[in-house]
């Protein structure tokens, strides 16, 4: 186990400190970055800071999680640390001559990379706690501005066609987990819909298509993990809503998505001011904590075997209760690698 009192909550000059964008390197291969535009290739990596109240109860409750925060933090920084050297890397191959050899290093690089992009293995320790939120939505539904703002409190309008993976510190019932944020840049396949514990579906209530490909994208989510066991939240933005493009979709049309959608609870953000945009996060997070302790609960007590000593439930008082609220409309099998 490492030895994590010795890491300071800062990152060190050459990293980016928690919360912030880093400032994008000109280089053609992917780039990582908190939340900034995307670019060719694996796609985007970066972190935030802690999110929601944490308030603790105990002197080995606050110790327990203090331990869990200090142990998240240090995966942040382990994550952080990897793209300056990918960019110290790809720097020192545009100095090479010989073009052919140049291009072959690159391209070692970004298998890299790509294997970084989908092994959390490479750098998660076990111990941490994870929630694993998907972010689904065409390149027209501000999912990636959405992401932008809850991870940096900034808005930037460019979408991400390649979409990116996102690291946060979030508080859920006082306890510490580790957010691992996954913008996918398309349609969900396979790996995302066995991957996630909760899925975000993103529209810009000023498109049609988006709105439509919701329904789609959640039909193909459909086709391979069952829903029932995936909570999930509806966004419509509102950032692209001008007097050239007026809102399309109205309330009701909305309200009938949602529930669609497993009943899904629906927000509208405007990541332009960050309005819901902390809620959503925060909501989603509740909810795959809240159906974890349920399944847990619905196991029930163990029935006690021939000569084998009596099990017993863990009594419900034991285990603190998560607050769902739902929020108005207006304005209101294997883990696959990361």
């Amino acid at each position: 186990p490492e030895d994590l009192s010795g890491i300071s909550q800062q990152s060190q000059p050459a990293m980016p400190t928690p919360g912030t964008v880093p400032a994008p390197v000109p280089v053609p291969p992917p780039q990582f970055g908190s939340g900034s535009s995307g670019s060719s290739g694996a796609g985007q990596f970066g972190s935030g800071t802690v999110s929601g109240p944490a308030a603790q109860s105990g002197a080995s409750g606050s110790q327990f999680v203090l331990s869990n925060s200090a142990a998240i933090r240090a995966e942040i920084h382990r994550f952080e640390s990897v793209h300056p050297n990918i960019y110290a890397i790809y720097d020192l191959i545009e100095r090479i001559d010989d073009l052919a050899l140049q291009n072959q290093i690159r391209e070692h690089v970004i298998s890299i990379e790509d294997s970084f992009v989908n092994s959390q293995e490479w750098t998660l320790s076990r111990s941490v706690p994870e929630l694993k939120v998907g972010i689904v939505g065409n390149l027209s539904s501000g999912k990636s501005a959405l992401v932008h703002r809850y991870l940096t409190g900034t808005y930037v309008q460019e979408e991400s066609p390649e979409g990116g993976r996102f690291k946060k510190e979030i508080v859920v019932d006082g306890q510490s987990y580790l957010l691992l944020i996954r913008d996918e840049g398309g349609p969900p396949e396979m790996q995302f819909a066995a991957w996630v514990d909760a899925v975000v579906f993103v529209f810009s209530l000023e498109d049609e298509i988006s709105f439509q490909t919701v329904y789609n994208y959640f039909l193909r989510l459909s086709s391979y993990r069952n829903t029932a066991e995936v909570p999930m939240v509806l966004v419509g933005t509102q950032d692209a809503i001008s007097a050239a493009n007026p809102r399309v979709i109205d309330d009701a049309r909305a309200r009938k998505l949602s529930n669609d959608l497993k009943r899904s609870t629906y927000y509208e953000t405007c990541s332009t001011y960050g309005l819901n945009v902390e809620r959503v996060f925060q909501d989603v997070a509740q909810k795959v904590v809240a159906l974890r302790k349920k399944q847990q609960l619905s196991i029930g007590p163990c029935k006690s075997l021939p000569n084998s000593p009596s099990h017993s439930s863990v009594p419900s008082a034991s285990i603190p209760s998560v607050h769902i609220n739902q929020v108005s409309t207006y304005f209101s099998s294997e883990n696959l690698p990361w």
